[in-house]
């Protein structure tokens, strides 16, 4: 970190260390024999963890490395799993395959390269993966057998795409390609010709997304809005329309077939809430809906006998565990915590705020405990990133931190935000960008009303397009925050543009405007044009190898503002990109903010 000028608060650390003491277990997957790998991040980055067959004992730890795992993947029919990492978090993810006994080994090493995790093959000899080592901007699919360890490149194709999955068989595999965030296609690649054949020819912008084949290969499930506001839960045959099995009023988030393919495990967000069901694979029936306590689910997987479901569950008084609910239904269980949960978090209340034009603003709100100040407690509002993403009621030690130190916190979901529905996700569309930062303004003006809470007391804070928001809150409403915090967030649409990731810079565009044809809107939309308009402190945190936001956009910021006499402090750190996963640095930076609001908001806590 630089700018040690001002020392943070050693109340400041303590209270971030309590939270951050207790790790997170996410990410389970199901081996042949019943053994179950997960992520868990208590040795101070997500390394990979397996239980082993009967789910008993004390589990093993099986990646050693400072950087964090970031993916991890197997399936329930193979005894090997494959996870990914990169280098200090410059996303160049380089894949490694884990065998059930023995130590991990290298499946690709080209540092250079981002490598997209994809999908292991139905007789699990081969993986698929998709790579940008021929232009940074195009991930082309490619095909490694794992007894050679020889890649072979399948197609080249124009821009990014995901691979989600093999067909059935083995001739082929299929690949996503997403232009904008709320449409998708899928298509289906021949690992031997190359040849390209649409599976879901659609006109609009609608999502094609997670397909899964039937081991027949005559119809896959998917999840997809078209010509509807939700993701829901379809059959298809390639090439033809949806057949529906499932569409509630919400996003399904996951779903995954059960080892005999009668079911289907789903993932549904209801306001933020994560709600698994089961339903019947051909019919869409509901046949079972476990029972756990409320919260946020990321990741499911089957046993492999079929009978239960494993999934991770976190809510904000607790971090997450890996949990065990029987398929048919009935009561789910934590069957690995690492630690216990910390004393003293503080759950959230689920609230709406009126916007300036009527529209309500979902938000949850948490406060600290005790005795509320005379004035009410100072209040910090956090915005998330994305744009297209959500706020979700789950774990996050660095808000219990603030709140122990005396600091309400209120998470909205701005208009804009995914999970409410493709109309809402689209109110904040290029020239409309700056209503959802009027939605940061009600929100603000709202919690003023609010007994309890101090309406002279309130600063925000986001990361990434967070960042961006904070910074044009700050310019476009400057009277109403004491204070602001941006973790390497945009200042300039110009200079963002001109140094991101080449693979990020269309999809980009479709969201925030062409940086050509759109140059005066996205100069309009510039926080550092407006900078003389800032009047409150503000901290910025930057990770020093962000592919995706690179540090010139925080170096800009805190220049202009130094040059303009207003009170700023930057920290950064070498070994993270977009995102803080080590404790240690996660220490650093939630400890620096912690200290800085409780300075300039007056909570007396510290």
């Amino acid at each position: 970190m630089n700018d040690a000028s001002q020392p943070a608060s050693a109340n400041a650390a303590l209270h971030v260390a309590r939270f951050l003491a207790a790790p997170a277990a996410t990410m389970p997957r199901f081996a042949a024999d019943g053994r179950l790998w997960f992520l868990c991040d208590a040795p101070g980055s997500a390394q990979v963890f397996e239980l082993k067959p009967g789910l008993a004992g004390p589990p093993v730890q099986r990646s050693v490395h400072r950087d964090a795992v970031t993916v991890l993947a197997g399936r329930g029919a193979f005894d090997f799993a494959v996870f990914a990492r990169d280098a200090g978090g410059n996303e160049r993810h380089q894949l490694h395959l884990l065998p059930a006994i023995g130590e991990p080994r290298a499946l690709t090493d080209d540092p250079g390269t981002i490598h997209g995790w994809g999908a292991i093959s139905p007789d699990g000899t081969q993986i698929a993966f998709v790579a940008n080592n021929r232009d940074p901007a195009h991930t082309d699919p490619w095909v490694l057998e794992l007894a050679s360890g020889t890649p072979r490149r399948v197609a080249m194709v124009q821009g990014p795409h995901e691979l989600p999955c093999w067909h059935p068989s083995g001739q082929a595999i299929v690949i996503e390609a997403a232009p904008r965030s709320f449409e998708s296609t899928l298509l289906l690649v021949n690992v031997h010709s190359g040849a390209i054949t649409p599976l879901t020819p659609h006109t609009g912008d609608w999502r094609h997304t997670g397909p899964r084949w039937r081991t027949d290969g005559r119809a896959f499930w998917l999840r997809t809005d078209r010509d509807r506001e939700f993701l829901g839960v379809a059959m298809m045959e390639p090439g033809g329309a949806p057949r529906w099995l499932y569409v509630p009023e919400h996003d399904v988030e996951i779903m995954e077939p059960s080892p005999d393919e009668m079911r289907l495990a789903l993932v549904v967000n209801e306001n933020g809430f994560s709600r698994l069901r089961v339903i019947d694979a051909m019919t869409g029936a509901i046949l079972a809906e476990p029972t756990y306590p409320e919260g946020t689910i990321t990741a499911l997987s089957w046993s492999p006998d079929g009978a239960s479901i494993a999934f991770d569950l976190a809510n904000p008084t607790t971090p997450a565990a890996i949990w065990l609910a029987p398929a048919a239904g009935g009561a789910a269980r934590e069957l690995y915590r690492a630690a216990p949960p910390p004393d003293g978090a503080r759950p959230y209340q689920l609230l709406h705020a009126p916007s300036v034009d009527g529209l309500n603003i979902p938000l949850f709100l948490a406060e600290p405990a005790g005795p509320q100040p005379a004035s009410g407690w100072p209040v910090l509002i956090w915005v998330h990133g994305g744009p297209v993403g959500q706020s979700l009621p789950t774990w996050r030690p660095d808000l219990q931190a603030l709140l122990a130190a005396g600091i309400a916190v209120a998470i909205p979901n701005v208009r804009g935000s995914s999970g409410y529905g493709r109309a809402y996700a689209a109110l904040d569309d290029r020239e409309k960008r700056l209503d959802a930062v009027a939605d940061l303004a009600a929100v603000r003006n709202f919690l003023g009303t609010r007994a309890g809470l101090d309406g002279a007391r309130v600063a925000v804070m986001g990361q990434s397009y967070g960042g961006w928001m904070v910074l044009a809150a700050m310019t476009e409403y400057p009277e109403l925050w004491a204070a602001g915090v941006e973790f390497y967030g945009i200042a300039r649409w110009k200079t963002f543009f001109e140094r991101t990731g080449p693979w990020r810079i269309g999809h980009r565009a479709a969201e925030y405007g062409d940086p050509v044809a759109d140059a005066a809107l996205l100069e309009r939309l510039s926080p550092l044009n407006h900078v003389d308009r800032i009047a409150a402190p503000l901290l910025v945190a930057q990770g020093m190898t962000d592919p995706r936001v690179p540090p010139f956009e925080s170096e800009q910021i805190v220049a202009a503002l130094k040059a303009r006499g207003i009170p700023v402090r930057y920290v950064t750190f070498p070994d993270e990109g977009h995102g803080f996963t080590k404790r240690d640095n996660r220490q650093a930076a939630y400890t620096e903010v912690v200290a800085f609001l409780s300075r300039h908001l007056g909570t007396g806590r510290t």
